[in-house]
């Protein structure tokens, strides 16, 4: 009788990738996010991640890439932030899309970015990912929205940006961020966000 002895070695995903980042796709099962013209705003979020991933899965850079949900799932809060703390990620990024607060149809469109206030890192992480987002897709720069009121960014332990890529309450703009042309140019400004915001030094 041969015995075999394993032995197994974990390790922690910054001794596997050089840089470790969080992606979360913002709401999800009954939580649908904004609902405009029978589309949902998980939707739309879920897609532009699921587009992102493919350019991460086909980047040759060493980049440890995390999904708080890749299907219609719905992570509490405290889960999408502590995969970004417990991984120690280097980036956090959260995906929705925005509506205007009487949530009616309206001609306010364009990309903000919220961010940690607490945060000088993630303030300029947010000013990265609004540059780069609407630098690809040609949405209005609407800036930079103080963002502490938000649960996961808050309580992230690491530079978050949470990115609202478009005003579903738009009609022109709603047809865009319902295409998977707008959703992969939205995707490739994300991950530019994340390469440059890793050369500036994060």
């Amino acid at each position: 009788m041969t015995l075999r002895l394993f032995i197994l070695i974990f390790l922690t995903p910054h001794e596997v990738y050089d840089k470790v980042v969080v992606i979360d796709a913002g709401h999800g099962g009954r939580a649908v996010g904004a609902n405009k013209q029978g589309i949902n705003e998980k939707d739309i979020d879920l897609a532009i991640v699921l587009k992102l991933k493919e350019i991460f899965d086909n980047s040759d850079e060493n980049i440890g890439v995390y999904y708080t949900r890749t299907d219609d799932s719905n992570p509490t809060f405290d889960q999408r932030v502590q995969l970004a703390n417990k991984s120690d990620a280097d980036l956090f990024i959260s995906i929705h899309n925005n509506s205007t607060r009487s949530g009616r149809m309206s001609g306010t469109s364009g990309t903000q970015v919220m961010y940690d206030e607490t945060s000088e890192a993630s303030r300029q992480f947010a000013q990265i990912c609004l540059e780069e987002v609407t630098g690809r897709i040609g949405s209005r720069d609407k800036g930079l929205v103080e963002g502490d009121s938000i649960y996961i960014i808050r309580t992230s332990e690491v530079p978050v940006a949470l990115i609202e890529v478009g005003f579903m309450t738009n009609k022109d703009e709603l047809e865009k961020l319902n295409s998977d042309a707008y959703q992969m140019e939205t995707a490739e400004g994300v991950y530019q966000a994340v390469l440059r915001a890793f050369e500036e030094g994060y």
